[in-house]
């Protein structure tokens, strides 16, 4: 199996948008004991790559720096954070408080990758193609100054994407992440990359047994019930 994992905030704050803590903690080790080592980007969409898991945070919540940071270090694994850029020291969004750049910056130095996530979070399909190029440029530019590190990777705000802002994010980034429900297969659309949404990952026997059948008729089951609500 390879998947890449999603979360938010690591708290227990927001209903969807929240992992607890010790259920993170939790996960990483099932994935520990399940073989599923927890790689880079780089490394799981290697084309040798037949087995693993990336762990990816969006937007910039302040507990990805509270409460995830201790556990990554603990089980010394790499991690991605998409980082809405104008949001970073801006109080709240989604009613959970956001990083600063101090945190970032900590962040960066612990080894956590930031990639680009927009500046505003803004639902790409309302923008024409030059305000979609704009968001990317600002983030990018702001984390290059910051961080001295350009972003590899691009996660779209909300998942929204379609095929004129694929196109527009193509060429700028290694890979572009979406939000829909899957591991990864064997040939992709990197403009277009499933993910794991943390939300279905909070079941005990799921966290024992990520890449095995009950989990991944579970996970397809959930899959089909977007695609129809959608």
């Amino acid at each position: 199996m390879r998947a890449i994992l999603t979360f938010h905030g690591i708290d227990s704050a927001d209903p969807v948008l929240s992992f607890p803590p010790d259920e993170f903690s939790r996960l990483l080790a099932g994935l520990d004991r399940a073989g599923l080592p927890i790689l880079t980007l780089d490394r799981l969409l290697r084309p040798a790559t037949r087995r693993g898991v990336a762990l990816t945070f969006d937007d910039g919540y302040e507990s990805v720096f509270t409460n995830a940071l201790p556990v990554l270090r603990d089980h010394g694994a790499p991690a991605h954070l998409f980082l809405a850029t104008g949001l970073v020291g801006g109080g709240e969004f989604s009613s959970l408080p956001m990083l600063d750049w101090k945190q970032v910056e900590a962040l960066h130095a612990a080894g956590v990758r930031m990639e680009s996530h927009t500046a505003s979070h803004p639902d790409l399909r309302d923008l024409g193609d030059a305000a979609i190029a704009e968001e990317c440029d600002i983030a990018d530019q702001v984390i290059a100054t910051r961080l001295g590190r350009q972003p590899r990777y691009f996660a779209y705000p909300y998942g929204a994407n379609d095929e004129r802002v694929q196109a527009v994010v193509r060429s700028r980034y290694e890979a572009a992440l979406t939000t829909e429900l899957r591991p990864l297969g064997q040939q992709e659309d990197t403009a277009a990359l499933p993910r794991l949404d943390s939300y279905y990952l909070q079941a005990r026997w799921i966290q024992r047994g990520l890449d095995g059948y009950p989990a991944r008729a579970y996970l397809g089951f959930r899959r089909l019930l977007r695609l129809v609500r959608h």
